[in-house]
C-alpha cells in the first residue's frame, strides 16, 4: 500500500545523520536496523523537543519501509519526520531519509502510546492534537497487524542468545535488534543479497514484545518475498517481510 507523503503542513522536526561503519553491512550497505535506529531516534527527539508536558511511553507497532536507494557508508542524510495520523491510543509517523534531496527511503511508523505500568494502550497525551494536530489533518489511522507466517516449513530455523545490549530503557529487546537478527538471519541463509542493490519494500508488525532473559527463535522462508520472524517459547514476536519492487 502507498505511503501517504510527508505532511507539508504543522510541525516537522529534522535531523542530519552520517552512516557511519556500525550502520553498515561489509559491502556498505546501510542495515535494516540502521535505518530503524534513524527512525527511532528522530521520533524520539521530536517527541522530547515537543511542548508537551507529558510525553507518553511509546512502543513501535509497526514499520512500513519503501526503499528506493539504500543509503550506503558516508552517506549524509536529511532525516524529516512528523506525525501523519491518530488513533485512540496511537499515531503514524511518517519519515523520510534524503541524500543531497534526492529521497532514499520513505518511511511510516505506528506507535502506541501505553501506561508506563501496565503496558496497555492509553490515550494521547494532553495536548497531542495542539502540537501534531495541523500535521496530521484529522487522519485517523489504525495499528492492524496484516503478516503470518507461512504454513510451509521454514528454510532456517535457529536459536540465537540474547545479549543485555539487546534490551532498553523499557526492559524488553529493542525492535531495531529484531531486524539485526532479520539480517542475520539472511546472512546464515545466504541469501543477504536479496537487500542489496535493488529498490525494496519491508514491512514489520510487533505482535508482542520479546522479553529479557529468552534466547532468540529465528526462522526464514525464503523467496520472492522473504519472511523472517523473531520470537521465543511464548510464541511470535516480530514478523519481517521483505518485497523486491
Amino acid at each position: 500500500m502507498p505511503l501517504v507523503p510527508l505532511p507539508a503542513q504543522g510541525r516537522r522536526y529534522q535531523q542530519r545523520r552520517r552512516v557511519l561503519l556500525s550502520d553498515t553491512t561489509p559491502e556498505g550497505r546501510t542495515r535494516l536496523d540502521a535505518l530503524a535506529r534513524f527512525l527511532h531516534d528522530v521520533a524520539t527527539l521530536d517527541n522530547t523537543e515537543a511542548p508537551l508536558a507529558d510525553k507518553g511511553l511509546w512502543v513501535i507497532r509497526s514499520i512500513e519501509l519503501d526503499i528506493a536507494t539504500w543509503p550506503r557508508y558516508l552517506d549524509e542524510l536529511d532525516v524529516i519526520t512528523a506525525v501523519s495520523g491518530t488513533g485512540r491510543a496511537w499515531a503514524e509517523r511518517r519519515t523520510d531519509l534524503a541524500r543531497d534531496g534526492e529521497l532514499l527511503v520513505s518511511a511510516a511508523a505506528i506507535w502506541v502510546n501505553t501506561n508506563p505500568q501496565t503496558g496497555a494502550p492509553a490515550s494521547l497525551p494532553e495536548g497531542f492534537e495542539a502540537v501534531y494536530g495541523e500535521a496530521a489533518q484529522g487522519r485517523r489511522v489504525r495499528p492492524t497487524l496484516v503478516l503470518a507466517e507461512p504454513d510451509a516449513a521454514p528454510d532456517l530455523d535457529l536459536e540465537l542468545d540474547l545479549r543485555l545490549a539487546d534490551l532498553d530503557i523499557v526492559d524488553h529487546v529493542n525492535n531495531a535488534v529484531h531486524l539485526a537478527l532479520v539480517e542475520e538471519a539472511l546472512w546464515r541463509a545466504g541469501a543477504s543479497a536479496t537487500l542489496d542493490g535493488a529498490p525494496t519494500g519491508v514491512r514489520v508488525e510487533f505482535p508482542r514484545a520479546l522479553p529479557k532473559g529468552e534466547r532468540a527463535r529465528v526462522r526464514a522462508w525464503l523467496g520472492a518475498e522473504p519472511i523472517v520472524t523473531i520470537g521465543d517459547t511464548d510464541g511470535t514476536s516480530s514478523l519481517t517481510r521483505m518485497e523486491r519492487r
